[in-house]
């Protein structure tokens, strides 16, 4: 026979239930507070991780932008009014960063500007010069005939390209001569424009 649950049984009954239950919710509490802990650790260590690729990502930029000033100001600047002069096209002036803008917005820029009374040779300098660094020196070649570099008047005169490249890829020599750009390679310690005498540069009138 069943023994029938006095009033005592049922509250003592409940205190263990609630006991339990208090137990299992202080379990839920401390493991949802670990998971909580161990998300916002993996959080932390995460973005440590992002700032630190930042840093070597700016840090391998500035190594390659150092290299771009060192060979523009080193190697390929000093030689340009020389290699130039042999070419028919005396050099007076010679520019770096020279930007045009259109309606307030940068529309160009150009790393060199070469510049004399009659010609202007703007040439491209890339750490890695490819065909698609040469297809966009040729669509400046057409904007600066049609927009003015700021302070710079080219009204009138005719503007040759050339690319220069430290690494030079996929014949992208070869698709800039065809397309009547001067080619400067560097040979050593020097640069040299490698265009032969059957060359002939495609000049770009300047409209405005």
């Amino acid at each position: 026979m069943e023994k029938e649950l006095t009033k005592q049984d049922i509250l003592e009954l409940f205190e263990k239930q609630s006991d339990h239950f208090e137990s299992l919710l202080q379990k839920e509490r401390f493991e949802r507070e670990q998971s909580r802990k161990d998300f916002d650790k993996k959080l932390e260590n995460e973005r440590k991780d992002r700032l630190i690729s930042r840093k070597e990502f700016d840090k391998k930029l500035g190594e390659i932008t150092n290299t771009w000033g060192r060979f523009v100001s080193e190697m390929v600047t000093p030689r340009l009014v020389e290699m130039f002069q042999k070419k028919g096209i005396p050099i007076e002036t010679t520019v770096e960063k020279v930007k045009g803008f259109e309606n307030g917005q940068e529309y160009y820029e150009i790393d060199l500007l070469l510049i004399n009374s009659k010609f202007a040779v703007a040439v491209e300098v890339k750490s890695k010069l490819d065909i698609a660094g040469v297809k966009e020196h040729i669509d400046r070649l057409k904007k600066i005939q049609k927009v003015c570099p700021k302070r710079i008047d080219l009204k009138g005169m005719t503007v040759y390209g050339a690319v220069a490249g430290i690494v030079i890829e996929e014949n992208a020599d070869k698709f800039a001569y065809r397309n009547g750009l001067y080619v400067l390679k560097q040979k050593g310690n020097i640069v040299e424009i490698a265009n032969d005498d059957k060359f002939e540069a495609t000049p770009y009138i300047v409209e405005y």
